[in-house]
C-alpha cells in the first residue's frame, strides 16, 4: 500500500484549489482511501510535478515565516 503525501498542514489554497502540504485536490484527498496504488502513484506523480511547479516557500502557497516567527 503506497503511503499518502499528506503532512497535515491540510489547508486549500482558493486560487489553485491545491492542499499547500500535500500539493493534492480536494477530489484526490478524497478518493485517495479508496483507490488501487495505481491511481495513487497517477497522483502522486501529479503532485510531483505540482510541487516543481508551485514553490511552497513563494507566491501564493509561501508560508509566512515572519508572522510565525
Amino acid at each position: 500500500m503506497i503511503a499518502s503525501p499528506c503532512i497535515n498542514v491540510c489547508k486549500m489554497d482558493e486560487q489553485t484549489g491545491l492542499c499547500s502540504g500535500c500539493f493534492r485536490t480536494i477530489d484526490e484527498i478524497a478518493v485517495w482511501a479508496g483507490i488501487d496504488d495505481a491511481r495513487r502513484l497517477g497522483i502522486l506523480a501529479a503532485v510531483a510535478r505540482r510541487r516543481q511547479e508551485h514553490d511552497p516557500w513563494e507566491g501564493d502557497l509561501r508560508c509566512d515565516c515572519d508572522r510565525l516567527g
